[in-house]
């Protein structure tokens, strides 16, 4: 038997296109999509958000982070980073593309790409080169 009250549920997050002032759980963001047929965030705008993990953001391509608070480094900026080993896919992580992020603040969130994203997250962040 079921108890209701052991339920858990979440408000949805919405399609945005723009999202502002939102406190976003990437899990929940990347369910939300795939639920509508997606299986990655497109062509979003997040404006003062919190986004939070455990996550790992994959940065597609065309995706801008503007002043943004990446997050607790640990002391070195590379702690937030992940490089692929595989030479077409990563499996796991929430797919990104298009997107714009302003401001916002980003917990317990790793970030991966192709090199050129890692490299110039390291360089545009002040972590050393790989």
């Amino acid at each position: 038997m079921t108890d209701v009250q052991d339920t858990i549920t979440f408000k949805r997050i919405g399609d945005g296109p723009i999202y502002e002032k939102a406190q976003i759980w990437l899990p929940q963001l990347i369910a939300e999509a795939m639920s509508g047929g997606s299986s990655l965030v497109e062509n979003k705008t997040f404006v003062d958000c919190r986004i939070e993990g455990p996550a790992v953001l994959l940065a597609m391509g065309g995706c801008d982070f503007d002043a943004c608070d990446m997050g607790r480094t640990g002391g070195d900026i590379r702690n937030l980073l992940l490089a692929p080993v595989g030479p077409e896919k990563v499996i796991g992580a929430v797919g990104f593309r298009n997107c714009v992020f302003r401001r916002c603040k980003f917990f317990a969130v790793g970030f991966t790409g192709a090199p050129e994203f890692l490299q110039n997250f390291q360089n545009v962040l002040g972590g050393e080169a790989a």
